[in-house]
């Protein structure tokens, strides 16, 4: 049963606020409380779907396996974000390998109780597009910043959608944390720890961001999305 401070942290993000009281709640109410310790594979890419799932603690780390060995980091997932719905509609296998970075707490909502919800409520289909939207969108801008954007321009794209859990949590207001090594967002652009390291310098020294030991620090979010469009811009000038 989840407690009153983990329904708080699943009802935070901006899908889940603007959705009816009445789905939120039976939401809630049909989840289950899965534990997952830290490097625990939530699912694989290839397996089937067992349900959707929404972060209540801890942190998701959602990639793509490479032949390599090397993974394609695409999202860090942290509390109030919702994932694992595309599986459920189109009924095709995980796109995908999800894994929990720290010990996580999930609320699972099991694939036949998420079908038996809409087929009891229809009228709820529209806000599950929805979200299916903000993950198109976002998955738009991954392919556009990485085919147009300098390497420094992909690094801030990445780190605000980190911030607003890729659509789904309204923009950050104060100062934000975005819990991440060098490594990690290094994946995410396909490029080396050195390189975003010095990527980070220098938008510390424009004083953008401040850079800590598996952190960094976004003190104005509004200035970094507005530094972001308007060197965009310039590039495409």
């Amino acid at each position: 049963m989840l407690t009153t401070e983990q329904e708080r942290r699943l009802s935070t993000s901006a899908w889940m606020t603007e959705v009816p009281k009445e789905l939120r709640r039976l939401l809630l109410n049909t989840a289950q409380v899965k534990t997952v310790m830290k490097g625990q594979t939530i699912h694989r890419t290839g397996d089937k779907p067992t349900g959707f799932y929404g972060i209540a603690e801890g942190r998701v780390r959602i990639f793509q396996p490479g032949k390599d060995g090397n993974e394609l980091l695409l999202a860090v997932l942290t509390p109030g974000t919702w994932f694992g719905e595309i599986s459920l509609f189109d009924g095709l296998p995980r796109t995908h390998d999800a894994v929990a970075e720290t010990q996580t707490a999930l609320a699972l909502i099991p694939t036949a109780s998420f079908h038996a919800l809409l087929d009891q409520h229809p009228a709820f289909y529209p806000h599950f597009t929805r979200l299916l939207c903000s993950r198109v969108r976002s998955a738009f801008q991954f392919i556009d910043s990485s085919a147009t954007l300098s390497l420094g321009q992909q690094l801030v794209r990445r780190l605000l959608m980190l911030t607003s859990g890729y659509g789904q949590h309204h923009p950050q207001t104060g100062v934000t944390e975005v819990k991440i090594s060098q490594e990690s967002l290094a994946r995410m652009i396909n490029s080396s720890r050195q390189t975003v390291n010095q990527l980070l310098q220098r938008l510390q020294r424009e004083d953008l961001l401040v850079v800590r030991y598996g952190k960094v620090v976004i003190s104005d979010w509004e200035r970094l999305s507005q530094w972001l469009s308007t060197s965009a811009s310039h590039t495409a000038d």
